[in-house]
């Protein structure tokens, strides 16, 4: 295993080894995320609501593209419309469905386990089903790296590889400088994360 070890202040040893944690001292610092104190309701979703949102969100597609069918194949649609005005209600389905009911679609799309579990929606939000439907909520605590006075916060995870870690979060002051990795019970590790983008494979011509 390759371990980079560099002095960083007085008395004070940084170590990065294969996994990416760091370990400062040769003591491995970590901080609990999940605790009442640092839990935050964010939104409440009913079963009621959801099965509406699904039969609405279906019907607002199907009905344009069978009309838009229609047209193509010179049928005689129901709604006796242009071509184009087809195009513009899809596309505004879908601007409405990301800016209104984005939680509503990805947990149509999760798969979700019953409290006290829970899976990540996206962002920062976490999502458990509940006996009514499904609660929406998040952790955030103090950023333990020093002298910062911001917030961990989770995050949509990296594109590469960084170890075998459930989540992935960031402080919301020192951003990808404080990067952690979250195990299974939302414990926070400060690790070194590569959050860059991955390069699109080129084809071979």
């Amino acid at each position: 295993m390759e371990i980079k070890q560099t002095n960083q202040g007085k008395n004070q040893t940084v170590i990065n080894n294969e996994s990416g944690i760091v370990n400062i001292g040769n003591v491995q610092r970590y901080v609990e995320l999940k605790t009442p104190e640092s839990r935050s309701e964010l939104n409440e979703i009913s079963s009621e609501s959801q099965g509406k949102f699904v039969v609405g969100f279906i019907l607002s597609i199907v009905v344009p593209i069978l009309g838009l069918i229609a047209n193509l194949l010179a049928i005689h649609p129901v709604f006796d419309f242009p071509v184009w005005v087809y195009f513009v209600v899809f596309f505004a389905v879908l601007v409405a469905t990301f800016i209104f009911y984005f939680d509503n679609y990805r947990i149509f799309n999760s798969d979700i386990p019953d409290s006290p579990g829970f899976t990540h929606l996206h962002n920062d939000r976490l999502v458990s089903r509940t006996e009514c439907g499904y609660v929406v909520f998040t952790y955030s605590c103090r950023c333990i790296y020093p002298n910062c006075q911001g917030e961990i916060q989770i995050s949509e995870p990296p594109q590469k590889y960084n170890g075998n870690y459930h989540l992935f979060a960031k402080c919301n002051v020192g951003g990808e400088q404080h990067s952690y990795g979250l195990d299974c019970n939302l414990v926070a590790y400060p690790m070194h994360v590569d959050w860059r983008p991955e390069k699109p494979e080129r084809k071979n011509a």
